[in-house]
């Protein structure tokens, strides 16, 4: 059960749209009008389908027409009949039958528009008329500047048809209360206070009239409570509460074990029920402190991830599937703990799928650095109203955001914003991103974009203690708590296929900030920039339209530094090894190789090179104190390999470590030190430059043919072993011999749900192309054409290419049950199959 549930009818409007990529013709309003020749769409739908870089973000910044054709459907008398957008970018226009019903500027909120009085007479046919303006509007949010992210125009998210009686509820607010102390610490105070807002008018008058609150978890009945509603002169008090003082045996919604419950309220006047809605919530306490944020009473580092609610080609449209899948990846594949809704309010599939997995959100205002007039100003307070009204029902949100991000200060109207969240919602606590430090906070928590690390040794601005002097302008001596809501990203953009020396530092960037971090007790956490890359206008971004500053592509395909966050995940949940190398012998500048960082949740990494032990590494925790699972570092690939050459303990550590640093970082490294160490070395060995030089050749690089002293040949094959618990848990294996021998068709999933009159649903199909070894073939970019028949549709250009070996494509649902085909071939790797299926959503 998820979301706003109600007794009254929700018709899904999302299929069997038309569209013309046209402004609306005023003729088209009179009673003959009839769309024809307009193309068929369906929800989620963009006005452009663009390509994936190097296009005019201008060319869907027009005005688009969508027209829909529905029944009059039956009405209670009296009853009253709602139309309901979840998503319109940029603003809008809406006329029925002819007459205008309203409009709506902002590209994240939702907004309802009363039709009754424009409706055609029960069982008639209705035309509906949406003109889209994609135009970047600078009296709209989050425009009048420039903006690091693109807002694609059209209708992306889904719209509904919601019948009601003359009287409703039109919102609730469940308040979950959660009290943890040391003497109840397993056994925590648990309530609950449900505010109800009426909606509609009524006279009330002698029958039984009230509202009833049932809890429930699965199905099984857990609590009942219910108030009775007064008639008065005006017809009745619209504002309810509901209360469940103490409530027994609930479990807590928590990251690991995200429990969640059922609320059903039901509206019944004068002995009839008129209304009944359902909301899915969770209880959990949740503080920031300045020692640190704590759940249910218990310290937790935030390690999350920016995201953006954005696709290849498709730009915002994308269904269900792929908003759940993205909360997916970032809780279970990258092991974050929040993530931030930069800068705008998302999907509430998102949402939804945050309360499921254990994700904890920041969700902020919509917004980018500017501050618009008066008028703005008031569109930004109804944009943050729309949103914590819509989202504070979901236990996964810890923090409103309620300044622009990265916006000057201004307290009038930051007192402004901050006193509404207080109102809508008093239970969470307020942040604010900002990029800079001597800023008047008015917000609960200083929440701060850190850009500081560029490489160096610096990793943050100056560090927070508990009981320091507060980072803000706010009283002397009261620490602050504070969260790190950007780092990285635009300080060192990365591309996938990137040469590999990049790729891994860029890792490392996230890794030192991470762990710098951690090792402040006051930082409540550390939210990098972005989870995934992303379009972007001209004045961003690397030319092409693209901000690469993902630690994955825009397909959701990982680069190194995602292998970061995931090792970071509790390996009795999933092992990682990860290394951060195709051990190539001439990738790396000056064909160095080492150091390679192994990001893994192991022990200990084995390594093995030519069936050969090299030995055993360790994580580095001199380095990365303070990461719970720091990068295995190799920095020798000699190991015991070279015992066969006789030398003696000593004289062999101090042989690898010179080779190492010669490995790394090239002759010229070896200072006079490391020179007289090799001085004496060769004295005891008898072995000059030359010899030792050779040494390195074969066992460090091991160029040449089969034959050599090291015995084996030049197609070294690595292998790394993962460790825990003594007894090996993975392994991966690369080879210098690697060869793309296979293409690999995988989807997320192979089942689509198909909810009819509902918005599509999709699913993911990544390829990679594959050596023998099983690892993906980083340089390969082959042209590929992909072929989709049956119950879907493929989103996106049929002619595609790999990407450093991968890509990705979504496939959507046509709203009808059925098998799919999804075909794949390219002239170097024949042709591939894929069979999904699309089963209605109740089978």
């Amino acid at each position: 059960m998820q979301g706003r549930i109600t007794m009254c009818r929700i018709l899904p409007l999302s299929s069997s749209w038309l569209f013309r990529y046209v402004p609306l013709d005023p003729s088209w309003l009179e009673p003959a009008f009839s769309p024809v020749g307009w193309s068929s769409v369906d929800l989620p739908h963009s006005l452009v389908e663009l390509p994936l870089n190097h296009f005019d973000e201008k060319s869907y910044q027009k005005k688009g027409s969508y027209a829909r054709e529905f029944e009059t459907p039956p009405m209670p008398e009296g009853g009253r009949l709602f139309l309901d957008f979840e998503g319109v970018a940029v603003s809008c226009q809406v006329w029925l039958n002819g007459q205008k019903i309203g409009g709506h500027a902002g590209p994240y909120t939702p907004f309802t528009l009363e039709c009754t009085a424009a409706l055609s007479p029960a069982g008639s046919s209705n035309i509906l008329l949406v003109e889209v303006d994609g135009a970047e509007s600078p009296d709209v949010p989050p425009f009048g500047g420039v903006v690091d992210y693109l807002v694609y125009g059209g209708i992306y998210r889904a719209v509904n048809l919601r019948i009601l009686e003359r009287s409703f509820i039109e919102h609730i607010h469940a308040r979950p209360t959660v009290k943890i102390s040391e003497a109840r610490a397993s056994s925590p105070e648990v309530g609950l206070s449900v505010d109800i807002t009426l909606g509609g008018s009524a006279q009330l008058g002698n029958g039984s009239s009230r509202i009833t609150v049932k809890l429930s978890k699965s199905g099984t009945y857990i609590a009942e409570a219910m108030t009775e509603i007064l008639g008065a002169e005006a017809g009745w008090e619209r504002n309810q509460r509901v209360e469940f003082p103490a409530l027994e045996g609930i479990a807590l919604w928590d990251i690991d074990a995200p429990a969640l419950y059922d609320l059903e309220v039901a509206l019944e006047l004068e002995g009839r029920l008129v209304d009944v809605l359902h909301e899915r919530i969770g209880f959990r306490e949740a503080r920031f402190t300045p020692e640190g944020f704590y759940l249910n009473g218990r310290r937790v580092f935030l390690r999350g991830l920016n995201r953006h609610q954005s696709w290849p080609y498709s730009g915002y449209a994308m269904g269900p599937g792929a908003q759940r899948r993205d909360a997916e990846i970032l809780k279970k594949e990258l092991g974050a703990t929040i993530v931030r809704t930069s800068h705008y309010p998302q999907s509430r599939h998102f949402l939804d799928a945050c309360d499921e997995f254990g994700l904890l959100v920041f969700t902020e205002m919509p917004g980018w650095q500017h501050i618009g007039d008066a008028a703005w100003k008031d569109r930004a307070l109804a944009d943050l109203g729309d949103l914590i009204r819509r989202d504070r029902n979901h236990p996964s949100i810890v923090l409103w955001g309620v300044r622009v991000n990265e916006s000057p200060d201004d307290d009038e109207f930051y007192a402004r914003t901050n006193a509404l969240a207080a109102r809508l919602d008093p239970d969470r606590q307020r942040g604010g991103v900002r990029n800079f430090r001597k800023s008047r906070l008015l917000e609960d928590v200083f929440t701060f974009n850190d850009f500081t690390h560029d490489g160096g040794k610096a990793k943050l601005v100056a560090r927070t203690k508990p009981g320091a002097k507060a980072v803000t302008g706010g009283s002397p001596g009261v620490a602050t708590p504070y969260l790190i809501t950007e780092h990285n990203g635009h300080m060192f953009p990365t591309k996938r296929w990137d040469q590999e020396e990049r790729l891994a530092e860029h890792a490392l960037r996230h890794a030192r900030v991470l762990d710098a971090a951690m090792g402040d007790p006051g930082i409540s956490g550390a939210i990098g920039w972005c989870a995934f890359d992303y379009n972007t206008h001209k004045d961003f971004g690397s030319g092409d339209r693209i901000c690469y500053h993902g630690v994955s592509d825009m397909f959701r395909i990982p680069k190194y530094a995602a292998a970061l966050y995931a090792s970071q995940v509790n390996p009795a949940k999933k092992i990682v090894l990860e290394p951060a190398t195709n051990f190539a012998k001439g990738e790396r500048s000056a064909a160095r190789i080492l150091p390679i960082e192994v990001y893994t949740n192991c022990d200990a990494v084995d390594l093995y090179r030519a069936g050969e032990r090299v030995g055993r590494f360790l994580p580095d925790r001199t380095a990365f104190p303070h990461l719970e699972h720091p990068p295995v570092i190799i920095d020798d690939l000699i190991g015991d390999r070279i015992d066969q050459e006789g030398f003696e303990p000593k004289d062999k550590e101090i042989f690898l470590s010179l080779a190492a640093k010669v490995m790394a970082k090239g002759e010229n490294s070896l200072g006079a030190a490391d020179k007289l160490k090799f001085l004496l070395l060769s004295l005891r060995r008898h072995m000059n430059l030359k010899d030792a030089g050779a040494l390195v050749m074969e066992y460090g690089l091991a160029w040449g043919t089969a034959g050599t002293r090291a015995g084996k040949s030049a197609d070294d094959v690595f292998e790394l072993v993962g460790i825990r618990g003594g007894a090996e848990v993975a392994r991966r294996t690369f080879g210098a011999d690697a060869s793309a021998e296979r293409l690999d068709i995988a989807a997320d999933c192979s089942v689509l749900a198909v909810k009819p009159g509902d918005e599509w649903d999709c699913v993911r199909v990544v390829l990679r192309a594959l050596d023998q070894y099983g690892n993906t073939c980083g340089f390969l970019f082959e042209p590929l054409r992909i072929e989709v028949s049956g119950a879907g549709r493929l989103v996106g250009p049929s002619e595609v290419s790999l990407l450093g070996g991968a890509t990705a494509f979504w496939v959507a649902s046509i709203g009808q049950k059925g098998n799919i085909e999804v075909t794949v071939s390219s002239q170097r790797f024949g042709s591939h199959s894929l069979s999904l299926k699309a089963e209605l959503a109740h089978e």
